[in-house]
């Protein structure tokens, strides 16, 4: 299932109380906390709306609107503080699923058909997007790890749709090193982790190893209205591996889970009841946890949850849940910053009164 974006957080400033020596009290401002707050916001119809959001460093980002639109998807770049629309090869029926940088002049994104039978590669090199590679089938994940090692993860298969697998790009030439898995994070060429169904797989440079997590996930019921399986994974470093998980309960979906993998063996950290989950869109929060952006379906409500120590909490948001969309997210290099995109539409419906909006997790400027 394909998901677009949306979502944010509100902070609220305090005011402490200082005593003199003397013992004359005087109030002064307390530091703003960082909130989620809305960086830019798009007016392109009910097809609009950010689908993808990557930062290639602190003052470097781009996010990517248009969902099936009828001119193709447009790319909109960051400057750390304003937004200006780039010129970009999307096409009709098109919509940015992903993108990633090795830095502010090697950017890449996945534009995939809306119907998963075809996308392409565009890779922005400093000073236009281009298109570089096409595949038959789309494509729901880049991991880059730098200009020279790149890996491509596909969708599951579907009927009538093939798995896209992963493949990876060393610079000269595309290697098909997958044709199952669906999902990624690298480290290095010879240290990257996919999943497909239940299981989690290493790749060492020369093999997958699987490893299943089934029991970690929610269980299946004997109904059998729900489909627990991986959806997300995270490398942080060679023993610090985060992978979500959701039981898809038919209709709403989860619950979600979070695993760990310590260097040695996996387990789960955390669950929570939170709808379902945005798949391979998930970022590190830059101090030991996660942000995960659950958009709802349909008009189902939509969140931004934050993993932290054992827990899962919903972060407060500038629009309400029933009129948002959150999907997209990416932290900002060097910092606990968060970039993330969706739309807000009306309540309990997200195909009318849509606007594109891009959120920005930081400390508000004063």
């Amino acid at each position: 299932m394909r998901f677009r974006s949306l979502g944010l957080a509100v902070g609220v400033a305090g005011l402490v109380a200082g005593a003199t020596a003397a013992g004359a009290a005087a109030a002064s401002a307390a530091p703003a906390a960082p909130s989620w707050h809305v960086s830019d916001t798009v007016s392109s119809g009910d097809t609009g709306g950010f689908s993808a959001v990557v930062a290639s460093s602190k003052t470097s980002g781009w996010a990517f609107d248009g969902f099936a639109a009828p001119k193709g998807p447009a790319a909109y770049k960051w400057n750390g503080a304003t937004w200006t629309k780039v010129a970009f090869p999307g096409k009709a029926n098109e919509e940015v699923a992903a993108a990633a940088a090795a830095s502010p002049t090697d950017v890449w994104a996945a534009d995939d058909n809306i119907f998963d039978t075809s996308s392409r590669l565009i890779q922005w090199n400093g000073h236009k997007w281009t298109a570089v590679k096409s595949f038959a089938a789309g494509i729901g994940g880049i991991s880059v790890v730098t200009a020279n090692n790149v890996w491509v993860f596909g969708f599951g298969s579907s009927p009538g749709i093939p798995a896209r697998g992963v493949w990876h790009w060393n610079g000269s030439k595309w290697a098909h090193v997958s044709t199952t898995l669906q999902g990624g994070s690298a480290l290095a060429w010879n240290n990257v982790w996919a999943y497909g169904g239940t299981s989690v797989d290493h790749w060492n440079g020369g093999k997958w190893t699987s490893t299943s997590v089934k029991s970690l996930l929610p269980a299946a019921l004997k109904t059998h209205l729900n489909d627990p399986t991986v959806t997300g994974i995270l490398a942080l470093s060679a023993s610090n591996v985060y992978a979500v998980g959701n039981g898809n309960l038919e209709d709403e979906g989860g619950p979600t889970v979070v695993l760990h993998y310590n260097g040695h063996a996996w387990s789960k950290v955390a669950s929570g009841q939170f709808g379902l989950g945005a798949g391979q869109q998930l970022s590190s929060d830059g101090s030991g946890g996660l942000w995960l952006p659950m958009p709802g379906v349909d008009g189902q409500s939509s969140f931004v949850v934050h993993y932290s120590a054992g827990k899962l909490t919903k972060a407060a948001l500038p629009i309400a849940a029933a009129k948002i969309y959150v999907g997209a997210i990416a932290r900002i290099p060097g910092t606990t910053d968060q970039l993330a995109g969706g739309n807000s539409h009306t309540a309990g419906t997200d195909g009318s009164g849509v606007t594109g909006i891009v959120l920005e997790y930081s400390t508000p400027a004063t």
